[in-house]
């Protein structure tokens, strides 16, 4: 098939005011692309619009909680309304707490279950109605290697990912004869804010697991995400360890899970 064009597509980006998130919508906005930016944070929001808005096109920011299902319906509804319908939709909202098993509050485990998961399916739910028209709609999912690599401390986390891949797999199914194309993204540790907040909770184990990695800046992972989108990829992830990781998790998985117990660190 044909690469995709992104000049006049109308797309929604949850988590799009920093990060990876803003550094796609910055790509989009150069090449033409009308967005919508959906975050918790009116400031960043406001930021980012004027960062954007310099390039030319529209762009419509929406303080909003992934959280909230019927909130989100509702902004995709007005932004589909603004931009005259939906022709993609990016799920870049997460949320990660790490932490052993029994020692994350049920609070830290529903906030990551409800931004992960559920905040990927509202986004969805609320997009796709008003992707109907268009004549070449895609979903993309932001994940993580750790739903596929088991990582000490990320149980919560890990989990929710896993079930992104899975989902992305069955929309896949579900949506290739309706013409719209699923893009299962997967970054590595990079240097966001949000890793700036996870990083001080790894416990020790987790700590070491991750010791030696190479952080990858949302300026080196976007442009590879979005040519992804571009070219109908069903799965990217960024950097030669992740993807040497992938090869070692296929082909000797118990290489991975002697590496996790060498990594053990007691406390």
């Amino acid at each position: 098939m044909s690469t995709r064009n992104f000049h006049g597509k109308r797309i929604l980006i949850t988590g799009g005011s920093s990060g990876i998130g803003l550094e796609m919508a910055r790509i989009l906005a150069k090449e033409g692309a009308q967005l919508a930016l959906v975050a918790r944070g009116q400031e960043r929001l406001d930021a980012a619009q004027e960062q954007l808005t310099a390039h030319g096109g529209q762009v419509l920011v929406y303080s909003c909680d992934v959280q909230d299902g019927p909130a989100v319906l509702e902004v995709a509804a007005r932004a589909a309304e603004a931009l005259g319908g939906l022709d993609g939709v990016i799920a870049n909202s997460g949320y990660c707490h790490p932490g052993c098993f029994e020692d994350l509050s049920l609070e830290d485990v529903d906030r990551q279950l409800d931004t992960n998961l559920k905040g990927v399916i509202y986004a969805l739910r609320g997009a796709l109605p008003h992707m109907k028209a268009s004549t070449d709609p895609f979903m993309a999912i932001t994940s993580s290697p750790a739903g596929t690599a088991s990582i000490y401390g990320f149980t919560y986390y890990g989990a929710t990912k896993a079930a992104l891949n899975i989902m992305s797999h069955a929309l896949r199914q579900e949506y290739v004869r309706k013409g719209v194309s699923v893009h299962l993204l997967l970054p590595p540790d990079t240097d966001t804010p949000g890793y700036k907040e996870e990083v001080p909770l790894y416990p020790p184990t987790t700590r070491k697991i991750l010791s030696g990695g190479t952080l990858a800046t949302a300026e080196q992972v976007a442009p590879v995400f979005v040519e992804a989108i571009r070219c109908r990829k069903h799965a990217v992830t960024y950097g030669v360890q992740t993807k040497v990781m992938f090869k070692v998790l296929h082909h000797a998985p118990w290489f991975w899970e002697q590496y996790c117990k060498w990594c053990y660190t007691p406390g």
